[in-house]
């Protein structure tokens, strides 16, 4: 089944091995970034067939307005996505610049998603050795999954260490996210930094998988307010 699909930070790194991914096997794709340089669209374009749609919209995620104009200009030229992706660029993944611009996407996105859509968000791991996400996104990710369910809209969250190897191998992290997603799994962990975790993702049905996103979300309030 073919599917439209948005994703950000596609001009290099996990946004754009997703791109890849999701365009060799015929999805028509829109993909924002705050630039795209003329190797990327070459990359990208050969893989397609002259039915697909590939679009690019180049806008600074974190600015409202033009991030609004985009996402209408992305929905005019392919319709309404059915899986967005917020894919954030490695050397910006901990900054406090990405949470803004992950809650800024998720906020105009979720609304015009199609009917049984889904949209991934990333996070950094705080510990990775003790799989500690930041909190924000799984409060977010929380909120999302809430107020979408009415919609069959699936919200997932994925979570790796900026020094894992599922980072420093973005081909390989990219077909891993794809298979989680086309499963709708509602955690998708990079890499083994917390082993139990991981298997449980993986194998766990996402009714199971919300309950451990919940306690998640009690733990690190309860850090927070220490």
């Amino acid at each position: 089944m073919l599917r439209r699909v948005f994703i950000t930070g596609a001009n290099s790194g996990i946004g754009f091995e997703l791109a890849k991914q999701y365009i060799s096997r015929g999805d028509d794709v829109a993909l924002f970034d705050l630039h795209f340089n003329e190797q990327t669209k070459q990359s990208l374009s050969e893989l397609a067939d002259d039915y697909q749609y590939i679009e690019y919209f180049a806008t600074h995620i974190c600015d409202n307005e033009a991030l609004q104009t985009q996402v209408n200009n992305a929905i005019a030229a392919i319709g309404k996505p059915d899986l967005a992706i917020f894919s954030c660029s490695t050397n910006e993944q901990l900054s406090k610049e990405n949470s803004i611009a992950c809650q800024h996407f998720a906020t105009l996105i979720t609304p015009q998603l199609s009917m049984n859509g889904h949209l991934a968000i990333t996070s950094p791991l705080i510990d990775a050795t003790k799989f500690t996400p930041e909190p924000n996104a799984l409060i977010l990710a929380k909120k999302l999954r809430k107020k979408f369910k009415p919609n069959n809209i699936k919200i997932s969250l994925i979570c790796a260490s900026k020094t894992s190897k599922a980072i420093t191998n973005p081909a390989n992290t990219a077909k891993q996210i794809l298979r989680s997603l086309d499963k709708q799994k509602l955690m998708v962990i990079l890499g083994l930094q917390s082993k139990l975790t991981y298997i449980m993702s993986r194998y766990l049905p996402n009714w199971i998988m919300g309950s451990v996103m919940d306690h998640l979300i009690k733990q690190q309030l309860i850090r927070t307010t220490r």
